[in-house]
């Protein structure tokens, strides 16, 4: 994109940006594109995301936390601090969709669990404080000489933990398909086990979503427990334009009736200039992609 056509986008959507109440009456129905802070956005202040991604027709972005990125919010951030940034995204077009850490659940060591369980309990806090309707953690490996079932039952076990304190905060704790122990059909085992008022599901658009009984079968075996969020990769690469694996995934969520946000992550670039021309690369594939569903 060209800088010309940059404020030239710019321009068009300083109207939107003004009238954040109207935009949110009128979200469309149906998968739409947002943002995950990890890793491009990573060096964009709250101000700088807000300004930039609406003029791609973005308007939901996830933020990456404990990685001391640009937009400055972790969880020792005060609570001034939080109110401040609840508000900016509350008087803008672009939601907060959610806060993403990386708390883990499958340590065999017990204090290292405990110091997981108790700082997530401090994140979902975190989220309720900015207004952040979910936070992402990860399952996340299986351990040699430890049986695959007795750590999908401990990840279980934590999250049964958890699971109350994020209802009572009006924060969905979502987990997301990461590491060995986090195969979609071991996320439903761990869901069924985890019970209500119960966990999420982030899917993260990962080849490994196709073996076993394959993409459609795993994708279902999920559905129960789809999160508002999911993450997606380089929508132009060519291994999953050969597959076709986003059609088949966009195709599965607007056959459920699917309403969230599907979060890029893709790599940094090293100046704005190269970061909103990959953007406006991936939202031209993503446009054709939601076209053909």
């Amino acid at each position: 994109m060209t800088r010309r056509e940059f404020l030239a986008r710019s321009a068009a959507m300083t109207a939107a940006m003004a009238t954040p109440v109207a935009f949110a009456a009128g979200a469309p129905k149906g998968p739409r594109l947002g943002l995950t802070t990890y890793m491009i956005g990573s060096k964009w202040t709250i101000p700088e995301l807000i300004e930039f991604l609406p003029k791609f027709g973005m308007f939901g972005v996830e933020l990456r936390t404990d990685s001391k990125f640009a937009h400055g919010l972790e969880l020792a951030s005060a609570k001034t601090a939080r109110t401040e940034a609840a508000r900016r995204f509350a008087d803008s077009p672009v939601r907060l969709v959610g806060v993403a850490c990386g708390e883990r659940y499958d340590s065999p060591d017990a204090a290292t669990l405990g110091k997981a369980v108790e700082r997530t309990k401090e994140l979902l806090q975190f989220c309720a404080d900015l207004g952040a309707p979910g936070l992402r953690v990860f399952p996340n490996d299986f351990h040699k000489d430890v049986p695959q079932e007795k750590t999908l039952a401990q990840i279980a076990g934590a999250l049964r933990q958890l699971t109350p304190v994020a209802a009572a905060l009006g924060v969905e704790l979502r987990l997301e398909a990461h590491g060995s122990a986090g195969l979609l059909p071991h996320l439903a085992t761990i869901a069924k086990a985890v019970g209500e008022p119960g966990i999420r599901v982030i899917l993260n658009s990962d080849f490994r979503d196709t073996q076993g009984e394959g993409l459609a079968a795993n994708l279902e075996k999920v559905r129960p427990h789809l999160a508002g969020t999911v993450h997606v990769h380089d929508l132009t690469a060519t291994n999953y334009t050969e597959a076709k694996f986003y059609e088949t995934q966009l195709a599965f969520l607007k056959r459920i009736g699917w309403s969230g946000f599907c979060l890029l992550e893709i790599g940094d670039k090293p100046d704005n200039q190269a970061r909103f021309t990959e953007i406006e690369r991936q939202k031209k594939r993503w446009d054709e992609l939601v076209a053909g569903i």
